[in-house]
Formats: C-alpha cells, structure tokens, sequence
C-alpha cells in the first residue's frame, strides 16, 4: 500500500496498474490468479497478529511466490511460517521490511 501497488478497503481491495507491474517483476502474473472462488484482492485481519495483512488470490499469489524463492517455509504442525535469512535480505531488500533477528 506505501508504494500504491494495491490500495486496500474494508469492502476489499484493487491492484493498480504500478502493482501488476511489481507483480509481474516479481514473478506473479495476476491473470492467472483471477477468476476463482478465493475473493482477489481483500484485507484480512490477521487473529493472532492483530495487524491486516493481504488476502485472497493476490495474497495467496504472493505468499506462493514467497515459499518458491525459500523466503519463507512452513513451521510443522501448525499453519505458522517461518521467514528464512534469504528471506529476511528479500523482505528487506524488496518491501523495505526490516526483521528482527
């Protein structure tokens, strides 16, 4: 949302054209996650963070992306993930997010 790539209501969300073109650069191609039953654009509240991340196809688009390129990978048993360090440098180096160690 800081750099207008989605901008996000509480009835749900859009990518703008700035967005496809950071998705696409990042290896997502959003028509390919269009038309399904998954909403394509929502925020989504978080339950144990208590912060809204992105939801539906674009989230779920984004998050597969994420496990292909090992930033993130699954804590087992649980629906928890874990960031990895290449994650960590990709976070940062990608959305300005910074994480703890």
């Amino acid at each position: 949302m800081e750099r207008d790539h989605v901008a996000l209501s509480d009835d749900g969300g859009v990518v703008a054209p700035a967005g496809e073109e950071f998705f696409v650069g990042f290896g997502i191609n959003l028509r390919q996650a269009g038309p399904s039953r998954r909403t394509f654009c929502r925020p989504c509240l978080d339950w144990s963070e208590r912060r809204t991340h992105l939801a539906g196809a674009v989230g779920a688009a984004l998050a597969a992306r994420c496990f292909e390129v090992d930033w993130i990978s699954r804590v087992r048993d649980t629906r928890a993930v874990h960031v990895t360090d290449k994650g960590k440098h990709g976070f940062s180096d990608t959305f300005g997010i910074e994480l703890a160690d």
